[in-house]
């Protein structure tokens, strides 16, 4: 499991959306003491066509989230975790 995977996890578990707040908090529950700076890779997983960060080094099997409004995002593409 990666920190990539643990977000798309916990916003399937949301819903398909949720705020950085909401997604720090459920792998924060799940997956205790891993990974920081949530709100920085959930930003990273938005594609440059929807205007995510050219210079971000995630994958694209990785960039399946679309921003829905200031620190809120949503899964646009559901690629299962077990598919990556």
């Amino acid at each position: 499991m990666n920190h990539y995977q643990a977000i798309i996890l916990a916003l399937e578990d949301l819903g398909g959306e949720g705020t950085i707040k909401e997604v720090n908090d459920w792998i924060h529950f799940h997956y205790p003491n891993t990974w920081k700076d949530r709100g920085t890779a959930l930003a990273d997983m938005v594609p440059v066509s929807l205007g995510g960060n050219s210079s971000s080094t995630v994958g694209d099997e990785y960039r399946i989230l679309e921003r829905v409004s200031p620190g809120k995002y949503r899964l646009f593409s559901h690629k299962s975790v077990i598919d990556i």
